[in-house]
């Protein structure tokens, strides 16, 4: 295993980016407040620095309160300052805590207004002047949280990757790294310092299209970079959010004016890419890698000896079965000799032992001799009983709350009818009113709901989980669909179906299969330009069958 070499010129990167930040002076003057605060003054927006532009972002600087000189604007009682940020004259997000000089990313192009008010222990003061600005870049697949209300923004955020700065055989230089760096806000001396932080969210968009990629979760307020295993290769743009104890995030942090605002990761391409939606997600550990060079049956796994998997365990998939949970013993390694011979794709994920959040994996097609001293099995045979997936929290139907209108119960499977159910189509979800006024921030909007029946039938007490259909793919004028499902608990089989629309209402195909990689062939698919595809849990008891929820759609990617 090749061990990670020159971990210091990380720490030099990340030496150079923090004194490159701009200090402000800080008052250690405190005073208890009597009245609401000063306005603040000389709010701007600055979208570029010389010839630099930081794409989807933008820097706000205002005369700070704590600095004597700014006699108009001085006030020692000021613990804050709130930034209203307008696109079209509806709020798009409320900063709770924002930092001064901070480059927020993360926005859609377009035209904008701000305000800014300062805050103190009587609440908040007078909205400044509007400012506009125009932010240019992709158009993100992104909507910003309206409240955030967390901790302080980041500061100093830089790529690793890419950076001519740091040596060519730096681990993040490699193929399918990306590594980024930032001032940690443990550091008392920058204005983005906030001790309320415990970690970072670090979001990836694609360049090019400006959908989500990736967001990963780097845990510790000291922490100042870190480099992702396993990422596809192609164009991004990064942007990080402090997070505080109760899980409260602050807004985007753009690279700092001087730095690219864009990275090119390179390598392979590789289909792994994760949503935004789920809670915060594990790393991979540095180093990650899947061996077979040299090693005479099965495979190794192997990670960097320095790598912190503290409250995480590294689960072991093949063909989308996971075989082993916890291969992170007491060595940075794992010998895997139990399969037959064959072709296999080789996954590796990171998850949490408090929530079961699972990280991206790293993957790699293997092909093995099996060990003549076992008798080979299958990777279903070889299925780990202790694999537990991530569950979405689920309201319990038995509490007084009335259940909202829209919401499907998600407790318990019914069993499966004789005659399949009719498709129908969802119930469009009612937008919340925009939020057009700071002041209406914080008011509670009424809703209507009306109370659901009760619910006469027993339930069975069997509950299936909910199916994810992970690749669907076919090449260009091929009546074959090729499909990978991701293993439910219990789940004795799936139900898969093929259609030319999201909701399903033009089914093409439905079939019953057992197996987790799956091959559906249709001459309709040959000439189709969309499909989509769905599937569902199957439970056997004793007579009985249940069924869980249909996944969500997955639109069927189609290759040249």
């Amino acid at each position: 295993m090749k061990r990670l070499k020159k971990f210091g010129a990380i720490i030099c990167a990340i030496a150079m980016l923090v004194s490159s930040i701009t200090y402000y002076p800080t008052s250690n003057v405190s005073a208890a407040a009597t009245s609401l605060p000063k306005e603040v003054i000389g709010l701007v927006a600055v979208s570029k620095s010389g010839s630099d532009t930081i794409e989807n972002a933008i820097m706000f600087a205002w005369a700070g309160a704590d600095d004597p000189a700014n006699v108009a604007g001085y006030d020692p009682t000021v613990t804050a300052t709130v930034i209203y940020i307008y696109k079209d004259g509806e709020l798009v997000t409320k900063i709770g805590n924002a930092t001064k000089g901070g480059v927020v990313g993360g926005l859609p192009a377009g035209s904008y207004t701000a305000q800014a008010a300062n805050v103190n222990s009587m609440g908040e003061g007078t909205l400044s002047e509007k400012v506009s600005f125009t932010v240019t870049g992709a158009t993100l697949n992104y909507t910003y949280p309206v409240d955030c209300i967390g901790p302080k923004t980041p500061a100093g955020l830089s790529y690793i990757t890419g950076n001519p700065e740091v040596p060519a055989d730096n681990p993040a230089q490699a193929d399918n790294k990306l590594g980024v760096a930032w001032a940690p806000s443990s550091e008392a001396s920058i204005p983005s310092a906030d001790s309320s932080v415990v970690g970072y969210n670090l979001y990836l968009f694609d360049a090019k299209t400006g959908t989500p990629y990736r967001r990963v979760y780097v845990d510790g307020i000291t922490k100042s970079n870190v480099i992702l295993e396993s990422v596809s290769s192609g164009e991004y743009l990064a942007y990080l959010s402090a997070v505080d104890a109760e899980g409260r995030e602050s807004a985007l942090a753009a690279p700092s004016f001087g730095q690219s605002s864009k990275v090119t990761v390179k390598g392979e391409v590789i289909d792994n890419a994760q949503s935004f939606d789920k809670p915060n997600q594990p790393t991979l550990p540095l180093g990650l890698s899947i061996l077979t060079e040299g090693i005479d049956y099965g495979f190794t796994i192997a990670w960097s000896d320095v790598a912190d998997l503290t409250g995480q365990r590294l689960n072991l998939f093949v063909d989308g079965v996971c075989i082993k949970v916890g291969i992170n013993g007491n060595v940075a390694s794992y010998y895997e000799n139990r399969l037959a011979t064959g072709t296999y794709e080789v996954e590796v994920r990171s998850q949490y032992t408090s929530n079961n959040v699972e990280s991206f994996g790293l993957k790699k097609t293997v092909s093995i001799k099996a060990d003549p001293g076992l008798s080979g099995k299958t990777p279903a045979e070889l299925a780990d009983p202790a694999y537990s997936e991530y569950e979405e929290p689920t309201t319990n139907p038995t509490t007084t709350a009335n259940p909202t209108t829209t919401a499907e119960p998600t407790t318990t499977a019914e069993p499966i009818t004789t005659a399949e159910p009719t498709t129908t189509a969802e119930p469009t979800t009612t937008a919340e009113p925009t939020t057009t006024r700071p002041q209406d921030s914080n008011t509670n909007a009424q809703t209507t709901t009306k109370k659901q029946p009760s619910q006469t039938t027993k339930k069975s007490s069997v509950k299936v989980g909910k199916a994810v259909v992970k690749k669907a793919i076919k090449k260009k004028n091929a009546k074959k669909i090729s499909l990978t499902l991701k293993r439910v608990n219990g789940a004795t089989k799936y139900k898969v179906q093929i259609a030319k629309d999201k909701k399903f209402k033009k089914t093409i195909v439905t079939k019953t299969t057992k197996k987790l990689t799956y091959s559906v062939s249709n001459s309709k698919f040959k000439k189709a330009k969309k499909l989509y595809a769905r599937a569902k849990a199957i439970v056997v008891k004793g007579k009985k069958t249940y069924q869980g929820k249909w996944s969500k759609p997955k639109q069927v990617k189609i290759k040249k």
